[in-house]
């Protein structure tokens, strides 16, 4: 790990920035003024860049070029900051080629891995995915990539970001050990509602497995 020039030009002189991506790295930069910098939401994020995909670039920047980005949900809502000014270990992600995803999806039958919805692959359909990301230890070889829907796959990025378990241990990752999977849709106006919407994803997911275990006892 190597620590660069602490002023926000000098931190960014050896790395390729989009616009977006320098729009971004500035909004953290300038968060405060002294590390690590303060929390900004994925909110606040989304109207700078005006991306819906905005944390790709984030990611981008943590995982490749080794920025030290950080990522937690604040009060129910996800954030971003930037924890110091030193640059780690880069990551050279590799893709899969045509004919390696032509194979792994006829392999499933086309089939989500995760929901098991049968779609065209595409960017808004099947996709390869790392069953473990990188930034987790993955490995770039075959046995690490699985075939899940675009749904599935924004959803999974979702529950990764700032996740402390055990990759192994993940129906994300390895939903053929996983039990019944089913994406749930919350109501905009269940999901505004204050006592929810205060509610990390986690912290929802366990309210519903709670509701899910008294209907089974109740049986």
């Amino acid at each position: 790990m190597r620590t660069v020039p602490t002023t926000f030009n000098g931190f960014i002189a050896t790395i390729k920035l989009s616009e977006v991506k320098h729009a971004l790295l500035k909004a953290l930069w300038d968060s405060s003024s002294s590390f690590p910098r303060e929390w900004v939401t994925s909110s606040a994020l989304l109207k700078l860049s005006q991306q819906k995909y905005f944390d790709r670039r984030l990611r981008e920047l943590r995982d490749s070029e080794g920025l030290d980005l950080e990522t937690k949900h604040i009060n129910g809502e996800h954030c971003w900051r930037l924890a110091s000014d030193k640059i780690g270990k880069q990551i050279n992600r590799t893709y899969l080629t045509e004919a390696q995803k032509t194979k792994l999806f006829s392999s499933a039958n086309n089939k989500c891995a995760i929901c098991g919805k049968q779609t065209k692959a595409g960017v808004r359909g099947l996709q390869a995915d790392h069953k473990i990301p990188l930034t987790r230890g993955g490995r770039e070889d075959l046995s690490n990539w699985q075939p899940i829907c675009n749904e599935c796959n924004v959803a999974k990025r979702r529950m990764c970001q700032a996740c402390e378990l055990a990759c192994i241990n993940c129906s994300w990752a390895f939903p053929e050990n996983a039990g019944r999977k089913i994406l749930l849709t919350i109501p905009k106006t269940i999901s505004l509602s204050p006592k929810i919407s205060k509610l990390s994803d986690e912290d929802l997911t366990d309210a519903l497995l709670k509701v899910l275990n008294d209907k089974t006892k109740q049986e």
